[in-house]
């Protein structure tokens, strides 16, 4: 097979993995609720959080609706975790055989909670291969990660892989 028509059949795979990539990770879950179910009328106080008055309705011995004032306090608000700090670090620009790579890497704690692409030079399709990498490297939340299933982009791959790691020392 001709090189040409390798690159091509190359890149027609890589937009086809990660179109079904991102088509799996917009899809909506189909998950089952719970139609509306029958109130109870228990006639009980219920929480304010703003400390004013609540009027419950009860019901009578006769049938008819009556309404009582019933106080409530307000709840002293708690903060159950510590504040967490992100830090954001810049990779050095890689440059490579098809453009230059340079990400934006945000941990918050010990996570890798975003990666950003600051320069995402690559001619010939190779583009398309970043989402996918990003996604790969959040998942993995490290630079070492399983990249068997890409085809055609070797270099762009080596690239990331090279500016992630740059970013990742810095922390």
């Amino acid at each position: 097979m001709r090189k040409s028509s390798q690159v091509v059949m190359g890149v027609i795979s890589l937009a086809t993995v990660v179109t079904g990539f991102e088509v799996g990770a917009n899809a909506k879950s189909n998950s089952f609720t719970a139609g509306p179910t029958t109130p109870t009328d228990t006639g009980t106080p219920t929480s304010n959080p703003t400390g004013s008055t609540t009027h419950t309705p009860t019901k009578s011995p006769t049938g008819s609706p009556t309404t009582t004032k019933t106080p409530t306090t307000n709840p002293t608000p708690t903060d159950t975790q510590p504040p967490s700090d992100s830090v954001t670090k810049t990779s050095d620009p890689i440059y490579y055989r098809y453009g230059t790579v340079q990400l934006s890497v945000t941990k918050t704690g010990s996570q890798i909670t975003d990666i950003s692409m600051i320069q995402a030079g690559a001619t010939q399709g190779r583009g398309g291969a970043f989402p996918y990498l990003i996604q790969l490297a959040l998942d993995a939340q490290s630079g070492n990660f399983d990249t068997s299933m890409m085809s055609g982009a070797t270099f762009t791959t080596d690239a990331f892989m090279q500016a992630l790691d740059s970013a990742l020392s810095q922390f």
